[in-house]
């Protein structure tokens, strides 16, 4: 911080930092006072009373006393008695040590972090475009995210598409992930993502079995149409059972949906899917190898990414990400 306090003597004492302090109140319950600057060349440290009245506490100085009061609760948090050279001071003790780990992370880092290991180039283009609100510019820099090396290892890219839909819901990409080796805490063992080819937004659902598709498709296709306003025209699949059983044919059938089945072991042909299905599995790994998290938090970590990456720029939509398009 390039900030600067000045005292009663009218010094000027540099801040290094700030952050949360916890005050304990006699119930038990601690009360956080945000933004408390770090001055390390302050003899003594200085206790903001407007701090003190915005978190909900009163200041009483009667006789020769100050008496700290939580307004809430009406019960007194400290009481200090004024000292010969008028002043008075406030002695916090604390019940229990911690050992905490300090640790300074780049920023370009931390926001690759936040934003479920995105790459660099993405995130700087979602503050060039306006795209996300509040987002500070952040310097790319060739940063080793560990996460991201355990979780991105991958294949050669597929070849994109030649067509493209003109409107939401024109054309969907639908594809099943699994069988997953850990079950999540709930029992999934898979998932299945819809594409909306124009505007690239997703959708995705956790299954036990695969021959919930079906029953999944329906609600998906009923919340798109009336979310968008448009009706879903052509499904792209591959030819797995959960896709081309009798029942999932005769109600695309009765609802004028266009299938198209892509050739068998050419998952190329429904790139979209498998491209999508491939970049959410590995910033979802990436999250949990980073954090040290176990694999049963995958689905968690799957719908957080489809979250992050509706709202992330895409060479597919021009200066909007997937959820405004």
């Amino acid at each position: 911080m390039n900030s600067q306090v000045k005292l009663g003597d009218r010094k000027l004492h540099n801040v290094e930092g700030k952050g949360i302090i916890s005050v304990q109140t006699r119930e038990g319950t601690p009360k956080l006072i945000y933004d408390v600057l770090y001055v390390p060349n302050l003899a003594q440290n200085l206790l903001s009373v407007g701090q003190l009245l915005q978190k909900g506490f009163s200041v009483k100085f009667d006789d020769d006393h100050c008496v700290i009061s939580d307004k809430k609760n009406n019960t007194v948090v400290a009481k200090i008695k004024m000292m010969a050279n008028k002043v008075f001071p406030l002695i916090l003790t604390s019940k229990e040590n911690y050992v905490l780990k300090a640790e300074n992370v780049e920023e370009s880092l931390l926001w690759h972090m936040r934003y479920g290991h995105l790459n660099q180039r993405s995130i700087q283009l979602l503050h060039q475009k306006d795209m996300v609100v509040g987002l500070p510019s952040v310097q790319s820099k060739k940063e080793i995210c560990e996460g991201c090396i355990f979780g991105k290892f991958h294949r050669l890219p597929f070849s994109q598409s030649t067509w493209k839909a003109r409107a939401p819901l024109e054309l969907v990409h639908a594809d099943i992930c699994g069988l997953t080796r850990t079950p999540s805490f709930n029992g999934k063992k898979y998932f299945l993502l819809f594409v909306d080819d124009y505007s690239r937004m997703m959708w995705v659902y956790f299954l036990e079995q695969k021959s919930e598709a079906f029953s999944f498709f329906k609600q998906f296709k009923a919340y798109g149409e009336k979310q968008s306003g448009y009706n879903l025209k052509t499904l792209r699949t591959d030819r797995g059972g959960e896709f081309t059983s009798n029942e999932f044919s005769e109600f695309c059938k009765s609802n004028g949906i266009k299938r198209e089945l892509m050739a068998s072991y050419t998952p190329q042909q429904n790139g979209v899917a498998e491209r999508r299905n491939r970049t959410i599995v590995e910033l979802a790994r990436s999250m949990l190898k980073a954090k040290g998290l176990p694999n049963v938090f995958w689905a968690e970590a799957i719908h957080t990414t489809v979250f992050i990456l509706n709202r992330s720029p895409t060479k597919s939509v021009k200066d909007m990400t997937p959820f405004e398009a």
